[in-house]
């Protein structure tokens, strides 16, 4: 089984997109993928919540500021199959997530999703960028056209439209790379 990091964000997006993340994490779990996120709040609860009712399994890596957070709290995710507790900063966090994944998707995101796709870039994670989320995954086309974050090349960012896609590519390169 293979762990697929979705990296998205906690800010409110648009109907549209909470549709596109749900539909993510319905392919994620039917493609057998083991979902990991940052844990709690925003499109991090949707696409748990999608993986869970699709009969997969999430993995919330939480920063120490959202460990203790209950239910009363707008970005309490219930649907985590597995609570990790970091004791860490969310920029630290966000290390653990990538580090912790065969490959990443970007959906939406913020800059704290720009830091996790530099990171994933630089250790060479097969990157998945999913367009038409809004926010930084439409930012990065834009910025990298060639799919290359910088002249060193290391790794083409893929970028796709269809969340189905999105989750098919991101294991057919996680897969191909852990035989690598």
């Amino acid at each position: 089984m293979v762990q697929i990091g979705v990296l998205t964000t906690y800010d409110p997006v648009s109907h549209k997109v909470e549709e596109k993340a749900r539909a993510l994490g319905r392919a994620l779990a039917g493609c057998d993928a083991t979902v990991i996120t940052g844990g709690n709040g925003g499109l991090m609860t949707i696409i748990a919540e999608a993986v869970v009712k699709a009969g997969g399994i999430t993995v919330g890596i939480m920063a120490r500021e959202l460990e203790e957070i209950g239910p009363d709290h707008e970005w309490y995710n219930p649907y985590n199959t597995i609570w990790i507790k970091t004791g860490q900063t969310f920029t630290v966090r966000s290390s653990m997530v990538v580090r912790s994944s065969d490959a990443v998707i970007v959906v939406a995101g913020g800059v704290g999703t720009l830091t996790e796709t530099a990171i994933a870039y630089n250790l060479r994670k097969p990157i998945v960028v999913l367009k038409g989320s809004g926010m930084m995954a439409d930012r990065l086309p834009v910025l990298f056209p060639d799919g290359y974050l910088d002249h060193r090349r290391l790794l083409k960012i893929t970028f796709v439209e269809d969340p189905k896609e999105a989750a098919e590519t991101a294991v057919r390169l996680a897969k191909s790379k852990r035989l690598k």
